[in-house]
């Protein structure tokens, strides 16, 4: 098969300098750049924009709506720190349906931030309230929805390598595009792709709060890999939600406090373009409680005609286990699952591991670790794991507000873990990115399967955040 390349029509790239010394080499690391250098503070509502956003110290801010045109490509440096701050002679109406600026991408958008430096994308601080304490989801700045994230709809590639995305989901105003509705909520990261080899990659990126869907996806090659997703959806909504065509693997990734799953995947009846997804190592921590529809809400959800395999996922104190539901039947002859993890601190999520709401089809795996109330505690470094979940049919205040993190919580296992060589590797990632490859930009880095069950592995060859 041969391999894609993405390649900007106009690439520049500093020549690596040497300099020497009879004790010493340094080598300074070549710069590239797409394009040309943009050189302004402010993304301006109604503009068009292509090349680099290069590294600097301080912020650019964001006023409205971008577009990167069909054919170009836009190249976000490390350390770029975009504030979005709407228009500003109407401050008031910030994040309603006319002022939640929204990035379009008809060409290729490469977001690539690294570890030391990511690159991110937020609000200013002044509107994020408190994130170290429990909150009302009615009151919530994480569900206000500021801004619009990114529609990638008529997009070839988007890319976010150690990304940082928060407070998305504002509404979309009157005469959206086809497929949507006035008045609902924007997805964090929508692909509903029109373009033929579609592809969205996500690696090491961190997204907090999203109205509804954080990701959604249809018919696009995808790779979300060791990411961290909470307080996803406000009263529905999924972390990921993979519909029709989409192909690829989510792996290592973290979901805490979201409306419903974190991972869902479905295709439509008749389709020729099958939903093929392995989920596989993720940790999934306090998932499905502000979901308001009964019978649904919980952790991995696989819908009509869906395939792929699910291993090795740590569910933990979740409103429901693994759902393969009906009368919307997934491709059960060609799913494989097993090796979950699970946990739960009440009699209520205990009974639930196995989903056994109304229409879910998921049988009982030998190989899965299941026990009682208490039991099998993951031995997380450091993480509370009571929760007063109250039932199935009414999940009570404190569930519903589990939903992010304190800056002491570790869920790194410990070395006397019960989850530790729990995992099963004798399967492989879809792997559907393989050709990728951005020339000195990026490249996909799709991990195996993991011996330890969820997204944090004792080689540290998982989740790094």
């Amino acid at each position: 098969m041969k391999k894609i390349f993405y390649l900007a029509s106009s690439c520049l790239m500093a020549i690596a300098m040497f300099s020497c010394d009879k004790d010493s080499t340094e080598v300074s690391v070549a710069e590239v750049i797409v394009g040309s250098k943009f050189t302004g503070d402010t993304l301006k509502a109604g503009s068009s924009i292509k090349g680099t956003i290069p590294s600097r110290t301080a912020p650019y801010y964001m006023t409205g709506d971008v577009t990167v045109n069909e054919g170009d490509t836009l190249y976000i440096q490390k350390g770029v720190k975009i504030i979005v701050i709407g228009n500003q002679s109407s401050t008031s109406t910030f994040g309603q349906a006319t002022n939640n600026p929204t990035f379009f991408i008809k060409g290729s958008l490469l977001v690539v931030g690294t570890q030391d430096a990511p690159v991110e994308f937020t609000i200013n601080d002044n509107l994020k309230g408190d994130q170290t304490t429990l909150q009302d989801p009615a009151t919530d700045p994480a569900f206000k929805g500021y801004w619009g994230g990114f529609n990638c709809d008529a997009a070839n590639l988007a890319v976010f390598k150690w990304a940082k995305v928060s407070y998305i989901g504002g509404p979309w105003g009157a005469n959206p595009p086809t497929g949507y509705s006035a008045g609902d909520p924007k997805y964090g990261i929508s692909y509903l792709a029109s373009k033929t080899n579609a592809t969205l990659v996500v690696e090491d990126s961190y997204f907090y709060g999203s109205v509804d869907d954080c990701i959604r996806t249809q018919n696009v090659k995808l790779s979300i890999m060791r990411s961290k997703f909470a307080k996803t959806g406000k009263s529905g909504g999924e972390a990921i939600n993979m519909k029709d065509g989409s192909t690829g693997d989510v792996a290592f990734n973290l979901f805490v406090g979201g409306a419903t799953n974190g991972v869902k995947a479905a295709s439509v009846s008749g389709t020729t373009h099958q939903t093929n997804i392995n989920t596989y190592n993720n940790t999934i921590l306090n998932t499905g409680y502000r979901q308001t529809k009964q019978g649904r809400g919980g952790s991995i959800n696989y819908e009509t005609l869906a395939k792929g395999n699910i291993y090795n996922n740590m569910i933990v104190n979740c409103h429901f286990g693994l759902r393969l539901r009906s009368p919307e039947y997934p491709d059960t002859t060609n799913i494989k699952y097993g090796y979950q993890y699970y946990y739960g601190a009440t009699s209520d999520l205990v009974a639930e591991f196995n989903a056994a709401t109304t229409g879910s089809v998921t049988r009982n795996q030998a190989t899965d670790v299941k026990g009682g109330v208490g039991e099998n505690d993951p031995s997380f470094k450091s993480f509370t794991l009571n929760l007063a979940a109250g039932t199935t049919a009414a999940p009570s205040d404190e569930a519903k507000r589990t939903n992010f993190f304190r800056s002491t919580d570790d869920l790194k296992l410990n070395a006397t873990s019960k989850a530790l060589n729990k995992g099963y590797t004798g399967f492989s990632p879809v792997n559907s990115v393989a050709n990728l490859n951005v020339n000195g930009i990026f490249k996909p880095t799709v991990s195996n399967p993991g011996k330890d069950a969820g997204a944090y592995q004792a080689d540290n060859s998982g989740n790094l955040q």
